[in-house]
């Protein structure tokens, strides 16, 4: 994030908090903000014990100092990392594979399809996961119970079965590819067209400003808490309270939008 500033944090958590679950992510979402408490304990824990600088110390045991400048600033850092994990939950939620695929496999298909590929590894892996571990406890191997070798043995077996899933469905998507003509390096149709309409248009015109404001301000110190060496002061000055309201419209814009189509879709009603 470009702005490390409490106030700044806190109100992007919000706005990205509201967009997702406006655009019905709320089990992702649930399930990164429980991930997300252990997370933050464990930066807001780790970040004193291995920083030890700041004026307003804590508590001093041995060689370590804990200070409230290092507290604060693994706060920061964890709602950073929070609000990025709920950016990628919204984009995965707007900008489907197919939409990527279909904006840039024609400047670079084989880093289109990599980066593809890569992107849905990690939620696929996991999804695979938890779907054998499921078949496999009905089955009576069950990882969570018994002694530590009985577990590691569950394990084991549960690996062996997702690696040799994953291998055969790499082979059927490697023959899907090639069926398709992934590897004959002529230009692909698209089975879905998307236009650029007036209302793209208009998205931009409401993005790229602000974009370019948030950063050329960003850029200038704006909305940077100091922090080192000793805590400054978490109010706003008047230009920060401009680039408070920037930032604003700039993650509120699908509110925005949402809000307008309901309240026009109510007005057609009458």
């Amino acid at each position: 994030m470009i702005f490390i500033q409490p106030i700044f944090l806190l109100v992007e958590l919000l706005l990205i908090l509201a967009v997702n679950f406006m655009s019905k992510s709320n089990k992702q979402v649930w399930g990164v903000l429980e991930g997300s408490l252990f997370m933050m304990a464990f930066i807001m824990i780790l970040n004193p014990l291995i920083n030890n600088r700041g004026a307003h110390v804590i508590w001093s045991f041995g060689g370590t100092v804990i200070t409230v400048e290092a507290v604060v600033y693994g706060f920061m850092m964890a709602v950073s990392l929070i609000i990025v994990l709920l950016i990628f939950i919204f984009y995965n939620k707007i900008l489907t594979s197919q939409k990527f695929m279909y904006l840039f496999s024609r400047i670079s298909p084989k880093l289109t399809l990599l980066t593809m590929i890569t992107l849905r590894f990690v939620p696929l892996f996991i999804r695979r996961f938890k779907n054998i571990t499921q078949v496999q406890s009905l089955r009576g191997i069950d990882v969570s119970q018994g002694s530590a070798r009985k577990r590691s043995i569950g394990v084991m077996k549960l690996m062996e079965v997702l690696l040799v899933s994953s291998f055969n469905n790499a082979l059927q998507t490697a023959d899907s590819m090639s069926a398709r003509g992934f590897s004959s390096g002529a230009k692909r149709s698209s089975y879905q067209r998307y236009r650029f309409t007036s209302q793209d248009v208009f998205s931009l015109c409401w993005y790229l400003p602000l974009t370019i404001f948030c950063f050329y301000m960003a850029s200038k110190g704006v909305g940077r808490m100091v922090v080192y060496p000793s805590l400054g002061t978490a109010g706003l000055s008047g230009m920060g309270i401009v680039v408070l309201v920037g930032v604003i419209l700039l993650y509120s814009f699908p509110i925005i939008l949402e809000a307008w189509e309901w309240l026009w879709w109510n007005l057609l009603k009458l």
